[in-house]
């Protein structure tokens, strides 16, 4: 699979970086009925693999996301329950299962099976990103619309 490399002069430009360390079990879960918010940087990777944004991303009123087929996300292979663009997937498919709440802060989602293979130590490298990470999210919408001309 080819890696795309975007730089766009944001702290996401690596995409590497926000890998939460983990033990995963590769179940697929986390990509069933998914909700994962795209960042301009992620539908830019996305799109020099030569996607079009309306195969891959669906816009909710709020946030890009990841649009689903079928129940899954859309670069889900449901045979090998494996990701289609896994070197390019989005940082918040990187992030999770760390995931992030106003009240809560950043904290580990115990629906993914390997939850409890999440350090305490990656809480604390990534955490502190997972603000920045929600409201890049909601900057998508205005990015989309100036760069790609995409209106919704």
């Amino acid at each position: 699979m080819v890696k795309v490399r975007v730089r766009l002069g944001s702290i996401f430009d690596d995409p590497e970086f926000f890998e939460v360390k983990m033990h995963c079990t590769m179940c697929g879960k986390c990509c069933l009925n998914t909700q994962m918010e795209l960042l301009p940087e992620d539908i830019e990777r996305i799109i020099a693999l030569g996607f079009q944004l309306k195969d891959f991303a669906v816009f909710d009123g709020e946030v890009w996301r990841l649009k689903n087929v079928d129940g899954h996300c859309v670069f889900l292979d449901p045979k090998s329950m494996r990701c289609t663009i896994y070197d390019n997937r989005p940082i918040g498919c990187r992030l999770y299962p760390l995931v992030y709440d106003d009240v809560e802060g950043p904290y580990i989602d115990k629906e993914c099976p390997a939850w409890n293979t999440v350090a305490k130590d990656e809480i604390r490298r990534l955490g502190n990103y997972l603000p920045i990470f929600v409201r890049r999210s909601l900057q998508t919408r205005d990015w989309v619309r100036l760069r790609i001309g995409y209106r919704k």
